[in-house]
């Protein structure tokens, strides 16, 4: 069974080369599934002394907007679970009870600079780290999708994980 995938992200992508790589993943993991990738407004854009709190209230109403109460999400932090490649890819195989995702409709939210509001950390099914170190959220974003194309590749039994 495919799985549905979103990935709701705060900002917009910057440079060429992370917007090249966004697209190769995006193309390479096509053939397994729906992926959509939202890119969100910053909470403080347009504001000339940002608030900490609002701003993360802000964004935290844009990332949760239209995820349904089934959805199985999953928040981008360092504090989260780390998992294997192949952890994840068991996260995402849904024959797998494992994790218990009885939906197809997994949604990932990574948040802005300030990082995810706690009402997303409480409405999270699961809060997924990269690392313990601290990445830009555009390269975040990359690795994500590496390891999402990586996880079907290792659930097909199809030769890239290594």
């Amino acid at each position: 069974m495919m799985n549905n995938i979103q990935i709701k992200c705060i900002g917009t992508l910057q440079e060429p080369w992370h917007k090249q790589a966004i697209h190769m993943y995006t193309q390479r993991y096509q053939p397994f599934g729906k992926l959509e990738i939202l890119e969100l407004p910053e909470g403080h854009k347009g504001s000339a002394k940002p608030n900490l709190t609002k701003t993360l209230q802000t964004e935290a109403d844009s990332l949760l907007k239209n995820i349904d109460q089934d959805t199985y999400l999953i928040a981008m932090d360092e504090s989260g679970k780390q998992l294997t490649s192949t952890d994840f890819a068991d996260l995402l195989n849904s024959r797998n009870s494992k994790f218990e995702i009885r939906n197809t409709n997994i949604c990932f939210v990574i948040g802005g600079s300030w990082g995810l509001d706690k009402s997303i950390i409480d409405r999270a099914n699961l809060i997924l780290s990269l690392g313990k170190m601290t990445l830009p959220h555009s390269l975040a974003r990359i690795i994500l999708l590496e390891q999402l194309y990586r996880a079907q590749m290792i659930n097909s039994g199809r030769k890239y994980h290594k």
